[in-house]
């Protein structure tokens, strides 16, 4: 549920799956090791999934949509030296049940269930299982990988301090509950906080976005929790007055990650300029894709942060 459904009341900070990956410019070679990626944790070394992984490679690369599943076979052959066309369907098929069994819990996310098909040769190509599972692969799992891939490019510009980032409860549930110590610096579930950043640099504008288990929204500038980006003697308080939500409060056991981004002056983008419309705008891969261009246009002029922390339920 997005923050601004529950304003005027606190708004919650959602959790996005993270996977881990390496940053490609070119668009064919990030497709490619995206296959291999995808390739890599799903087939182990053995002699019948080299087969296997083979297929996958060939059968679900872009450059072979359009290609019968004998043309794939013939492919098979060339390079292993001996396959059998015939098994082309049966190895396929071998191949969707790893799939599924990697992916059978992101799948329906996104409108995808294998397991009900019915049975038998599908009248439309396009319902293929092999179709299916390759349109879900790359137009749902590739852009995860590629913004996971940005983000990590992000973290490793970052400077990690744990003093510039920080969370108080409400007095009241501060006293009610106890959220236990971890590892990892914590937040309790369902607990009002307020945020505190304290970043002592050069820079005084302040982008903040918050990376969870479902949604990526931006924190600053926002008009959920903060209109105005200017870091005031170093440092902020949110939800600033005048902000949409009172508190802050998250739903969702997981894992929270925050990336400051501080820069001379404000990226004058749209979906950075607060409005009611969207309070607390989500962003996504065009938008990270985005921000990297800006950035990387002027290298010199901004500084980056980062935390993480974990969401534990809290006790009485």
């Amino acid at each position: 549920m997005p923050p601004y459904s529950l304003l005027p009341t606190p708004c919650s900070l959602l959790p996005a799956p993270f996977l881990r990956i390496n940053t490609m410019t070119n668009q064919q070679s990030q497709q490619q090791q995206f296959i291999e990626y995808i390739a890599d944790n799903i087939f182990p070394i053995s002699k019948s999934s080299e087969t296997q992984k083979l297929c996958f490679q060939l059968r679900f690369s872009p450059e072979n949509w359009q290609e019968e599943n004998v043309e794939i076979a013939r492919k098979m052959d060339k390079k292993l030296g001996a396959f059998n066309e015939q098994s082309i369907n049966a190895t396929l098929a071998e191949v969707l049940k790893k799939l599924k069994k990697q992916f059978g819990e992101e799948m329906p996310k996104n409108g995808v269930n294998l397991d009900n098909r019915s049975k038998g040769r599908p009248a439309d190509d396009k319902q293929s299982p092999w179709r299916i599972a390759y349109r879900w692969l790359w137009e749902h799992k590739f852009p995860y990988w590629e913004m996971d891939g940005l983000w990590q490019t992000l973290i490793k510009e970052a400077a990690s301090p744990s003093h510039w980032l920080r969370f108080t409860p409400d007095p009241i549930y501060n006293k009610a509950l106890v959220v236990p110590r971890g590892k990892k610096p914590v937040i309790g579930l369902n607990i009002p906080y307020y945020m505190h950043v304290d970043l002592d640099c050069d820079q005084e504008h302040l982008l903040l976005l918050n990376r969870g288990l479902d949604t990526n929204y931006v924190v600053c500038p926002s008009q959920a929790f903060a209109p105005v980006n200017r870091l005031k003697e170093k440092k902020m308080l949110m939800p600033q007055s005048g902000a949409m939500c009172e508190e802050i409060k998250f739903d969702r056991v997981g894992q929270e990650e925050f990336m400051a981004i501080v820069l001379e002056d404000s990226l004058n983008l749209p979906w950075l300029t607060p409005n009611q419309e969207e309070p607390a705008p989500i962003w996504n891969l065009e938008r990270l894709k985005e921000l990297w261009t800006r950035l990387a246009e002027d290298s010199h002029n901004w500084q980056a942060f980062y935390r993480s922390f974990q969401v534990v339920e809290a006790s009485a």
